[in-house]
């Protein structure tokens, strides 16, 4: 009988060998017949039993089995793991150290016990904890779930729900760099779940790191072809590596994919808007506010466009619907300045640039833009220290080093405007509107080859740089380098290049090209002190007559007033002059057309308000005097007469043998001066003030110049058109005037 079994052991056994496991099991169940408690039929029949999933069913096998026959060490390993698999863990650990008495191999035993780790740690937590997590998590109890998370995937390390849960937690809690490590173990886990790479790329491009993220939802789009987030996002991340080309493709591939889609709108019109195709970054953002009406960034960046494209009231509109959202949203407040900037409403910028500053103390911007605002407001001081404050927060601001340079030279500090522009270009060389207004500094400072150099600087790092171009042709006029200076002006439309080019034709005697202009501006309707003063310097010169537009009988304008005897001349203006010119608050600058004399610098109205407040009101009620008494008169000066103008003043002294040489104010309209203090004359016309229509007084014709003979307290006011100069004198005492120009705001 026991030979009949062992063969049908052995059959059983070769028959399972070779895979045929219902032939194996029939015989090693007949074998069961005939001795139930055959222990290696039993074996067996577990094995076949556990490889077709039914765990309980070897078990009892294998109890059987090791029951009848503890020394077998098989029997110990077999059963051992399919209690692991069971998930019996504290039973296996029981069975563990039974098999190691039984003398079951050391190393086996290692091999079983990690096993048991293991399966412990990739075991599935209660669905009731998962439940709560997710509870937790929907209801914003973040403490709750971020307690439940943590305590799960210590014990479950394997589990994913988890792992995502406080994933997203951290991250909505801002410890991204915590999040991190959350997200990377999710992929860990799942490596095929697009999902989890989409989220790794997310956490991934909070903490800046681009080219990473690009990989992450690379690959979650390289297993969900058409997750159309991960396109967008994609997006939006290749825009800020620069990459827009790319950018613009994987927007565009998102929209095609979900047409309602209205962020990936937004980001296709961010990318369009960076690569200057404004019109169709237009198009895309109203794509976005069609989808989502309450969109604030669409509304923001719509109108940042419509202000790139130069619809300022189309932006504002956008702007202030941006703001009717979110009222709170600072990007918006800093847009909507930039924009009333650009409308001219500086009051109304300076309020947004403040509110911005409110919300965000710290935004750089903000405080750089408010510093230009003021200084446009006329408010120097508030500017400097806004400009300083934008400075202090980012010190390696080239923007803000210039903007500073700019209202330090208007409060007449060149010399720290210099060394605010030199800064500005040592943080970024390539920076040409540093270069072009280092140049305007060191031209106002006398070194006018120095002042070239910065001037043709600008221009080699911005060919089309018009102001540059200006400044230099503006330079080269004035040292009389006519040929070349009409050269720059011809490659300029800032301001009033083409006017400055008719002087260029003028002073190089090309009469052809001269008129041709000046027949162009007659044609034109253009009134300017500057073209009128050439239409009348040309018909004494080529005695040929054009329509002066401006005043063609400037002459017949001359007022010479005394305001000693209207006002205490010594209270209202010599001491508050005399203040000024001991305060040393105002730089002194030489120029090519004064000897042995100096004027201040910059706007004197502005820079000593304290001291001028009432000088100011004294000349806008003579200018309002002066326009009353000639209003009848048909000339362009008077009918045109600027509806918005600002004084620009300041002071000139000279000392014994000074004079000023023949010269304009061509940005001013009606030039004045007032004569603080004048030495008593020791010739007829010494010291006198000329006023005349050509400065070659070879002209015979007398009645083209008008010398006014100036003391202590004269006021003298005279169109912009008309040249001047002074007459030397001789005296031990100082020539002390009050020089200013009214200054059309066009």
């Amino acid at each position: 009988m026991k030979l009949k079994i062992d063969e049908a052991l052995a059959q059983s056994i070769a028959l399972h060998k070779k895979g045929k496991l219902l032939e194996a099991e029939s015989l090693y169940r007949a074998i069961l017949q005939s001795q139930p408690k055959h222990p290696h039929a039993n074996h067996n029949l577990g094995v076949i039993a556990a490889s077709l999933n039914k765990s309980e069913t070897a078990l009892s096998f294998f109890e059987i089995a090791l029951e009848v026959n503890p020394n077998i060490e098989q029997f110990w390993i077999s059963f051992i793991e399919a209690l692991i698999k069971k998930e019996y863990f504290s039973k296996t650990k029981k069975i563990l150290k039974k098999a190691q008495k039984s003398g079951v191999d050391q190393e086996k035993i290692n091999l079983l016990t990690q096993q048991l780790i293991s399966a412990i740690k990739e075991r599935t937590p209660l669905q009731s904890d998962l439940d709560s997590l997710l509870t937790y998590y929907r209801d914003g109890r973040h403490v709750d779930a971020e307690k439940l998370a943590r305590l799960i995937t210590h014990q479950f390390p394997k589990n994913l729900i988890s792992w995502k849960v406080l994933g997203s937690i951290l991250k909505q809690t801002g410890r991204v760099l915590d999040a991190l490590v959350s997200s990377q173990k999710v992929v860990e886990l799942a490596p095929k779940d697009a999902e989890a790479h989409f989220n790794l790329g997310n956490t991934l491009r909070l903490l800046g790191r681009l080219e990473e993220t690009v990989t992450s939802y690379r690959q979650a789009i390289a297993l969900k072809p058409d997750f159309v987030e991960a396109h967008s996002n994609l997006g939006v991340t290749l825009s800020d590596l620069g990459r827009l080309l790319e950018a613009e493709e994987s927007c565009r591939q998102a929209t095609a994919m979900k047409q309602d889609y209205a962020e990936a709108h937004f980001n296709l019109g961010s990318t369009l808007g960076q690569l200057g195709r404004l019109k169709d970054a237009e198009i895309s953002y109203r794509q976005a506010i069609e989808l989502k009406p309450d969109y604030t960034d669409a509304h923001n960046n719509l109108g940042t466009t419509l202000k790139d494209l130069g619809r300022f009231l189309e932006a504002e509109v956008c702007l202030r619907q941006a703001l009717t959202l979110k009222p709170d949203f600072t990007k918006a407040h800093y847009n909507l300045g930039n924009t009333l900037r650009n409308l001219g409403r500086l009051d109304n910028a300076n309020i947004c640039y403040r509110h911005a500053i409110a919300l965000d103390p710290n935004y750089v911007k903000a405080h750089r833009n408010l510093g230009v605002t003021l200084r446009d407001l006329g408010k120097l001081l508030d500017s400097e220290a806004s400009c300083r404050k934008a400075l202090a927060l980012e010190p390696g601001n080239a923007d803000a080093h210039n903007n500073l340079g700019n209202t330090l030279s208007d409060l007449g500090r060149l010399l720290e405007a210099e060394a605010s522009f030199r800064q500005a270009i040592a943080i970024r060389p390539d920076f040409a509107d540093a270069h072009s207004n280092l140049g305007n500094i060191l031209k106002e400072l006398g070194r006018l080859e120095t002042a070239k150099v910065s001037y043709k600087k600008a221009i080699e790092l911005k060919p089309n740089f018009g102001e540059a171009y200006y400044n230099l042709g503006l330079l080269l006029l004035a040292v009389g380098h006519y040929e070349k200076a009409a050269e720059n002006f011809k490659l300029s439309k800032f301001k009033d290049s083409e006017h400055y080019l008719l002087r260029c034709f003028y002073l190089q005697d090309e009469p052809s090209l001269f008129y041709g202009l000046l027949d162009y501006f007659i044609n034109q309707g253009k009134v300017h002190p500057l073209i009128g003063s050439l239409g009348c310097r040309s018909a004494l010169k080529y005695g040929i007559n054009r329509p002066n537009l401006f005043c063609k009988n400037p002459l017949n304008y001359v007022l010479n007033a005394n305001l000693s005897i209207k006002y205490d001349f010594g209270e209202v203006f010599v001491n508050p002059t005399k203040a000024i010119l001991n305060g040393n608050r105002i730089s002194k600058k030489t120029q090519y057309l004064l000897s042995n004399g100096y004027q201040t610098s910059g706007n004197l109205f502005l820079l000593e308000p304290n001291l001028t407040e009432e000088i100011e009101k004294i000349i806008h009620l003579e200018i309002d005097n002066y326009r009353i008494g000639f209003k009848n008169s048909k000339e362009g000066m008077i009918t045109n007469w600027p509806t918005e103008y600002i004084l620009y003043g300041w002071l000139v002294s000279m000392q014994s043998g000074g004079e000023i040489r023949p010269h304009m104010h061509e940005e001013g309209w009606i030039s004045g001066s007032i004569y603080i203090n004048v030495p008593s004359k020791l010739q007829n016309e010494s010291g006198n003030l000329v006023v005349c229509i050509e400065e070659d007084q070879t002209v015979e014709n007398i009645n083209q110049r008008k010398s006014i003979g100036v003391v202590t307290g004269s006021l003298c006011l005279f169109p912009a058109s008309l040249l001047h100069y002074t007459i030397p004198f001789e005296s031990k005492e100082e020539r002390i005037v009050l020089a200013f120009d009214v200054v059309p705001k066009y």
